[in-house]
C-alpha cells in the first residue's frame, strides 16, 4: 500500500514539473533570432545631456500574487532572469516599471548608464519594493 501511495504520489509530481504557463511578449520573439547578414548594421542612438528618472512600487503576497505596475518595459533588465521561475521577481517587475516610467515621461526609448536604488520591505508573506531609476534618455533616430 506504501508504495503504490509513493508511485502516486511521485507520478503527481512529476506531472505538475513537467506542465507549465509562459508568458510570451511580441519582442520576445525577435530578441533571439540569430540572423547572419553580410553587413554590420548600428543603431543611430542620440543620447540626452539632463539625467532623467522614475520610479515604480511594487506588491507581492506570498510570492506569487504581483500588483502595483500596469506598465512595464520589457526586456529593460534581463540578467538574473531564471528560465525555472514560475513567476516574476517584484525586483525585476518594480526595475522594469521604473524604466517604462522614466522612459515615457521623456520621450525616450531607452535609459543609458541605468542606475536603479531599490528599497524593499519584506514581511514574510507579503513584500513591498520601491525602485527608483535615473539614466540618460537615449533616442534612436535611425540605422546606418
Amino acid at each position: 500500500m506504501k508504495k503504490q501511495l509513493l508511485l502516486a504520489c511521485g507520478a503527481i509530481a512529476a506531472a505538475l514539473a513537467m506542465t507549465g504557463c509562459m508568458a510570451t511578449h511580441t519582442n520576445d520573439a525577435a530578441s533571439g533570432a540569430k540572423v547572419c547578414v553580410g553587413k554590420k548594421f548600428d543603431a543611430d542612438i542620440v543620447a540626452g545631456k539632463q539625467a532623467v528618472s522614475g520610479t515604480a512600487t511594487v506588491h507581492n503576497l506570498f510570492g506569487i500574487i504581483t500588483w502595483g505596475v500596469s506598465n512595464f518595459a520589457d526586456d529593460a533588465f534581463v540578467s538574473g532572469n531564471n528560465s525555472l521561475q514560475f513567476v516574476a521577481s517584484p525586483l525585476t517587475v518594480a526595475k522594469q516599471g521604473a524604466t517604462y516610467n522614466a522612459c515615457t515621461a521623456n520621450k525616450a526609448d531607452m535609459l543609458l548608464a541605468a542606475k536603479y536604488n531599490i528599497k524593499v520591505s519584506d514581511f514574510f508573506v507579503y513584500k513591498s519594493v520601491k525602485c527608483d531609476v535615473t539614466g540618460y534618455p537615449g533616442v534612436i533616430k535611425g540605422v546606418k
